[in-house]
């Protein structure tokens, strides 16, 4: 956790607290590791998920379930090419069996082509994207009580600010501060398609949380934390970055907090408009670049990749 005033003055908020998820791990961090702390202990030997070409939750899941003995068939679809996802799509060729669409419309062929490929290794547990399942979401509710023990005796923060993809981390914060009882905003900044990243959606996997604690006994009332689903930041769509990103992201560099154009960045942009509404926040930073450390520039399928999304996207938007 850190606490960055010269940040928050230039937001105009009264003070600005980062809990750097990035730094959760020896190895990698990032929140998609606190997923994968109770999804791989119940997984099969084999399994099989999806993202983007640039999916940090990818590259993570194959990083955890190889060092377990485990294989990963994940299948992708594209985005908007960078150096940044070439070298997170690269982690991920590196430690898993990759199938990529040529475009979104073909995406389910490449997760049967995926599950072929997973069937010849053993038990297979397929994993939604981003690990968005209750269990995974248990992840996230230990990292909003550890926040809670953090922070106390501080100043209580008025937002939690996230970037909102597939949904868990927005989902167990939540949770979280409804076990904690403060009168917490959740504010999750969308990124993705709104068809996916949505409140109805989001609090289906909530509720779905909410039964799975009850049936390993808690339950978990509605406190007065809440929700807010932020959409005026996605911009041209998933992966494509924005003008407001890319300052903020120069912004938060300047700090020492590396984000991406893709989540963070879009987080971080929507903390000033915030500031107005809420005096102390928490930025949620999600995002750790170890998982974009090597770019197999030779590699056949990393070839490809690059031209499936050039095809589509024919300007490449670099980083």
């Amino acid at each position: 956790m850190e606490d960055h005033p010269v940040l928050a003055r230039a937001l105009g908020a009264a003070s600005l607290l980062v809990k750097r998820e990035d730094r959760n791990g020896a190895r990698v961090g990032g929140n998609k590791l606190r997923a994968l702390e109770w999804i791989l202990p119940a997984a099969g030997t084999s399994l099989v998920s999806m993202g983007g070409y640039g999916s940090t939750w990818c590259a993570a899941l194959a990083l955890a379930s190889e060092s377990l003995g485990r294989r990963v068939c994940a299948a992708l679809f594209p985005q908007p090419w960078t150096d940044l996802v070439a070298a997170t799509l690269g982690c991920t060729l590196e430690h898993a069996e990759v199938r990529l669409a040529r475009s979104r419309a073909h995406l389910p062929w490449a997760i049967a082509g995926a599950w072929r490929t997973a069937r010849r290794h053993g038990a297979v547990t397929w994993i939604p994207a981003g690990g968005a399942t209750p269990l995974g979401v248990l992840g996230t509710v230990n990292a909003a009580l550890e926040f809670a023990e953090q922070v106390r005796g501080v100043e209580p923060v008025d937002a939690i600010v996230v970037p909102l993809g597939s949904g868990g981390t927005a989902a167990g914060l939540l949770i979280g501060m409804w076990i904690v009882g403060w009168p917490v905003q959740v504010c999750a900044v969308r990124v993705t398609d709104p068809w996916f990243a949505n409140r109805r959606r989001l609090m289906r996997l909530v509720e779905r949380t909410r039964k799975l604690l009850e049936r390993l006994g808690l339950e978990v009332v509605r406190g007065s934390a809440t929700l807010r689903v932020i959409g005026d930041q996605l911009g041209s769509g998933y992966g494509h970055a924005t003008e407001a990103g890319r300052v903020a992201r120069a912004r938060f560099a300047d700090a020492g907090i590396p984000v991406d154009l893709t989540y963070g960045a879009k987080a971080c942009a929507a903390l000033g408009p915030l500031a107005c509404s809420f005096p102390h926040i928490c930025l949620w930073h999600t995002f750790d670049p170890r998982l974009a450390s090597r770019a197999l520039g030779e590699h056949p399928q990393l070839r490809a990749a690059r031209r499936y999304a050039e095809s589509l996207w024919p300007h490449p938007r670099s980083i």
